[in-house]
């Protein structure tokens, strides 16, 4: 099992935990406020663990990471405290609130500390970008579509900086190079988007396209996708 799917399978199991507790917390008529933060907190846990092994993930959440990450730190010690602070108030606990605590504390080893500390990486990641190693890192050059259509568009997403030539092999064996070597206003961009009407000369076949982006002509390593034409 991959970690993708491991982290689904954490997360699922995190979801339903809370969700049971939740459910027993509005059982026990506590204030809506307090299942709503406890919610929020939970699905922005939630959205750590998952951006933490998912570089798409990562892209949507953004900057948003910082603020949840705080409500969380403030929702979740917040919690602790009050429990700890009940706990010593009451002499006479029930055997369900003991019990009840005691999941709390367990509660947050196994699955807050875990979402805090990848929410933690996240926010590292945006100060100081790809200076982190995060499983399933995004390719350095990926291609979307992978099967394109007559007059449609491919969409090249390129981590920066990259090299600055970018070639296209296509199915009968020619190279076109499209960006020649030396531009290096094209070391940074992030994303470009062809038009296969305004390159008929270059997605003129049906077949597989290898498209490369490399440094220094071909004297480096490539970065390289594919695509298939109809």
């Amino acid at each position: 099992m991959g970690i993708w799917n491991s982290t689904l399978v954490y997360v699922g199991a995190r979801t339903l935990l809370a969700g049971a507790m939740i459910a027993l917390l509005l059982r026990r008529r506590v204030p809506a406020v307090y299942a709503g933060g406890q919610v929020v907190s939970d699905l922005s846990c939630g959205a750590f663990l998952l951006a933490y092994v998912n570089p798409d993930i990562r892209d949507d959440i953004g900057w948003l990471v910082a603020p949840l990450i705080l409500f969380v730190l403030y929702w979740e010690a917040t919690r602790l405290l009050d429990r700890r602070a009940s706990g010593e108030r009451e002499a006479d606990e029930s055997w369900f609130d003991i019990l009840l605590r005691l999941y709390g504390s367990v509660w947050v080893i196994a699955f807050v500390l875990p979402a805090v500390l990848a929410g933690g990486f996240l926010v590292f990641d945006l100060l100081a970008p790809r200076q982190w190693p995060f499983p399933n890192p995004r390719p350095g050059l990926v291609c979307a579509p992978r099967r394109l259509d007559p007059g449609g568009e491919l969409t090249l997403r390129m981590t920066v900086p990259h090299g600055t030539q970018l070639t296209v092999f296509t199915p009968n064996g020619r190279s076109v190079v499209l960006i020649p070597y030396g531009m290096k206003a094209f070391r940074d961009v992030e994303t470009l988007t062809l038009a296969m009407d305004t390159l008929p000369h270059v997605f003129s076949d049906s077949g597989v396209y290898a498209l490369t982006v490399s440094s220094e002509g071909e004297l480096t390593a490539s970065e390289m996708c594919r695509v298939r034409r109809r």
